[in-house]
């Protein structure tokens, strides 16, 4: 059932979730506030479920571009699974930042193509940057950035200085900006940014809501069977490079990590970071061999995230 249609990659596929992901965030809404939503709100849940099937298209177009799977979509059934238990109804923002996540995930994977490199490196040390002057954990994705400039032969010591440059090239955005519209600085600086950044006791904590448990245990399953399995599968044809796979055992590592010792925002870490990466290794551990009928129960296996979220609240 679901092996045989998400192992294609047919446009029926696409147009299925695309039209099944509003109207499911529409009926958590209703669940949620008892009401239908208000001009405004109405609004901000259109250009949410915009955003998260551009979010959808763009993992597939990494996942394809890079050749990171077979030709199918089974990573794109559990990052749609994964997105419709996690996000708020009508949080454009949480939407907003998942984008831009992506786009640098895009750039820092399209480095193993060696072309325009300071272009790439550039590029997604900005995206990384825009996003932890809001969020500061997210400052942590330039050691993922550094780890896939690690792996570029021949390695060229401009490559680690240019997310530098991507800093001074924001600050100077931002200082240009504050002086023309001084509250856009009150703004920043009012909210939970990076410039207002306080340091805290590091406290391991599990998350709450049942989904999120079963979200993070399964990227955690996902990361021990994949650094087993994928390895050796290298002689069966597997299309993902091994530099990629070492890239993204080493940062769902660190964000598993980081989900952990996260205080209030950890199914942010989920959405932004753990998902994507997950997706890609999921899909793989479903191209392996193996019968059919476990096969069968991987494939039904993303359900439980939504319904636990539905039903275990």
């Amino acid at each position: 059932m679901l092996t045989s249609f998400f192992g294609n990659s047919k446009s029926i596929n696409y147009i299925l979730l695309a039209a099944a992901l509003p109207l499911i965030l529409g009926l958590r809404y209703w669940f949620v506030f008892s009401h239908l939503p208000t001009f405004i709100q109405a609004g901000a849940l259109i250009g949410q479920c915009g955003l998260l099937i551009f979010s959808m298209l763009l993992l597939d177009f990494v996942i394809r571009k890079n050749k990171l799977t077979q030709p199918n979509t089974y990573g794109l059934w559990w990052f749609f699974c994964g997105i419709i238990a996690g996000v708020e109804p009508g949080n454009f923002l949480q939407a907003l930042v998942l984008t831009l996540s992506l786009i640098s995930l895009r750039r820092i994977m399209s480095l193993t193509n060696e072309q325009n490199l300071e272009k790439k490196i550039f590029d997604a040390a900005l995206w990384i940057f825009i996003v932890s002057v809001f969020y500061p954990w997210f400052l942590w994705m330039i050691l993922a950035l550094y780890m896939a400039v690690a792996q570029l032969s021949p390695i060229a010591w401009r490559h680690y200085l240019i997310p530098l440059f991507s800093a001074l090239s924001l600050w100077l955005i931002y200082a240009g900006a504050t002086a023309l519209f001084p509250e856009i600085g009150a703004a920043i600086q009012g909210g939970d940014a990076l410039v207002r950044i306080e340091l805290e006791p590091l406290n391991w904590s599990w998350p709450q809501p049942i989904w999120l448990q079963l979200g993070l245990a399964a990227g955690v399953l996902l990361l021990v069977t994949t650094l087993v399995r994928l390895p050796l599968a290298y002689k069966e044809g597997t299309t993902m490079r091994q530099g990629h796979f070492q890239w993204v055992w080493r940062v769902l590592i660190m964000v598993l990590v980081l989900a952990g010792f996260s205080v209030d925002q950890k199914t942010e870490v989920f959405l932004w970071l753990v998902l994507p990466l997950s997706s890609i290794l999921y899909a793989n551990s479903l191209e392996l061999k193996q019968p059919s009928l476990l096969r069968e129960f991987l494939a039904f296996l993303p359900l439980a995230m939504p319904l636990a979220q539905l039903l275990l609240k």
